[in-house]
């Protein structure tokens, strides 16, 4: 992964990099900084060494005009100096995906920071006052095969890879290597290293003061605000917006609104089983828009194949498929004048919630889990008497640690950001209660009011337009459509296939397994093959039964452990 690394109290070595990243060193007595990044928003980045300190800022720092003009400097070193001089968290203030360090040879203190959401990950390896943070988690394990450090693979966190499909918590698969955790940060002042939070979300607020109008009003405002941060960065480099665009609401009204704005340089992607609903509406509006639209099929899943590839960018610590389809065509795509990759990423969680029921026996069933067979459900009871806390919880777990790792592979190849993940917009919508944001009742009411031609076109969750009525009945504590009732009973009965095993998904794993003998073949190899490398015995027989008897989600999953099982701790 493009970034940087840190060395401190601690051998450092060289590692070879593509040429086509932006490298460079600074060293000291007893530290030394490597620089690896995307040749791309280079004004934002910082790699200096100054008489008193070491500035370091990677990614896309998407509010820095305003802060140039806020604090009336003209350099955004100077900015940056001036800032950590009056207080040294003053990353609190970017907007944006960053990461960074800031070293003060004369006291001898730094600070490694990721920024308020974690979507730029940084993983780290502590023993005593030794310290090695890097962007990329391979390096971690190269410098333990190096010097001869044993490590071993986590249990625990094998088994949220085979449950969630990601690790809970700052856990990797390796017991010795940690995720600096989102809005946080390492601190150390004369070799004492410690760790401090700099940023949380709020809790939902449990009223308001503002009424409907007012609050989809709001919304707007936050929305464009956003929206106005980003896609004035592409301009600001003269680079040409390229926007994801699927079946859902949150990549379509990224676009829509952008291209409201007058951003409508566009050229928006999508990827997708073909002649699904993930085809057919982005193709639709994409032409209405008269934007330029790339889609790549993901029939007969011939990504999946890409297993190392992907777990080489994760270290194994997030179910590979949900990266991979995406890479498949991301890779394929010359980004020398294309910009940030503008997604809807958490848009359905932040307008919305993950909140499906305010019931005490549903919020104690709000797992998130992709596969329950493993799932210790001790361990996963809701034992928070608070709504809001609950929501926090599965925020930061299913939304921060969970859907964050599908940035990771974009960040290959350009910046990748989101308007929901906007500070002040998220905010915003957390001082609106849960009640008014479930069921994407405030999310529908705000397109209908202020973007009534964006809801023309179907909406691939619910298989109809937000602007036709559904009735909602109770069916296992959650409040769904009437229309899924019959649906999901004929499933439970076994006489309806899931979606995921006929061609009617974005994703039809299922179905690509029984249907592709050869993407069968080389996933049910890759099993036998490595199987045994596995030296734990429960772990190994655990995943013996689950591939034997589970979907090819769990199959995913288990392919996801083997391999990294293979690749860094064989």
């Amino acid at each position: 992964m493009p970034g940087f690394n840190f060395f401190y109290n601690i051998p450092n070595f060289q590692i070879e990099r593509k040429k086509s990243l932006v490298s460079g060193t600074i060293s000291g007595d007893c530290f030394q900084v490597n620089r690896f990044t995307l040749n791309k928003f280079m004004n934002d980045k910082l790699f200096i060494e100054k008489e008193d300190l070491i500035l370091v800022i990677e990614g896309v720092v998407l509010n820095q005009k305003q802060l140039l003009q806020k604090y009336k400097e003209d350099s955004w070193v100077d900015l940056v100096y001036t800032l950590y001089k009056k207080n040294n968290q003053f990353f609190k203030e970017f907007r944006g995906a960053f990461s960074g360090l800031i070293y003060d040879k004369k006291e001898k203190e730094c600070i490694v920071f990721t920024d308020h959401l974690g979507t730029k990950h940084l993983y780290y390896y502590l023993e005593n006052e030794s310290l090695l943070v890097s962007s990329d988690i391979s390096d971690l394990y190269t410098y333990f095969k190096e010097n001869k450090i044993e490590y071993q693979l986590d249990i625990d966190a094998s088994y949220n890879l085979l449950s969630y499909g990601y690790m809970l918590g700052n856990n990797t698969l390796c017991k010795k290597i940690k995720k600096l955790e989102a809005g946080s940060y390492i601190s150390i002042k004369k070799d004492d290293i410690s760790f401090g939070q700099y940023y949380k979300l709020p809790l939902s607020s449990k009223t308001t003061n503002l009424n409907e109008s007012q609050i989809i009003d709001k919304i707007d405002e936050k929305f464009r605000e956003a929206i106005k941060l980003q896609f004035d960065k592409d301009k600001e480099y003269g680079y040409k917006h390229l926007v994801a665009l699927s079946g859902g609401l949150d990549s379509r009204m990224t676009s829509w609104v952008a291209h409201d704005m007058g951003y409508v340089n566009q050229i928006n992607f999508t990827f997708s089983q073909s002649d699904y609903l993930d085809e057919t509406i982005p193709k639709k509006i994409a032409s209405d828009l008269k934007h330029e639209w790339i889609f790549k099929a993901l029939d007969n899943g011939v990504f999946l194949k890409d297993l190392e590839e992907i777990n080489l960018m994760t270290g194994g610590n997030v179910l590979y498929y949900g990266l991979a389809h995406g890479n498949s065509m991301i890779k394929l795509i010359n980004f020398d004048n294309l910009g940030i990759i503008h997604s809807g990423q958490l848009g359905d969680v932040v307008i919305g919630t993950f909140i499906k029921t305010l019931s005490k026996e549903g919020l104690q069933k709000l797992d998130g889990a992709y596969s329950k067979t493993l799932l210790d459900k001790e361990a996963n009871e809701n034992k928070i008497d608070s709504v809001e806390d609950i929501e926090q919880k599965l925020i930061y777990q299913r939304g921060v640690n969970g859907a964050n790792n599908g940035l990771v592979a974009s960040q290959n190849y350009s910046e990748t950001f989101s308007p929901f993940y906007d500070i002040d917009f998220f905010e915003f919508c957390l001082s609106i209660p849960i009640e008014l944001r479930m069921g994407h009742n405030l999310y529908k009411k705000w397109i209908l009011t202020k973007y009534p031609k964006a809801a023309d076109y179907v909406w691939e969750s619910t298989k109809k337009k937000i602007n036709k009525k559904e009735i909602l009945i109770g069916y296992k504590g959650k409040k769904i459509p009437a229309s899924r009732v019959v649906l999901l009973i004929f499933q439970k009965i076994g006489t309806k296939k899931s979606s995921l095993h006929t061609r009617n998904h974005m994703n039809p794993l299922d179905y690509w397994y029984s249907s592709n003998e050869d993407i069968r073949l080389f996933q049910d190899k890759y099993f036998k093959e490595n199987i045994n490398f596995v030296v734990n015995d429960k772990l190994r027989e655990d995943c013996h039964k689950l591939y034997k008897e589970g979907g090819a989600i769990e199959k995913n999953q288990i392919l996801s452990l083997l391999s990294a099982n293979q690749m860094f701790f064989k």
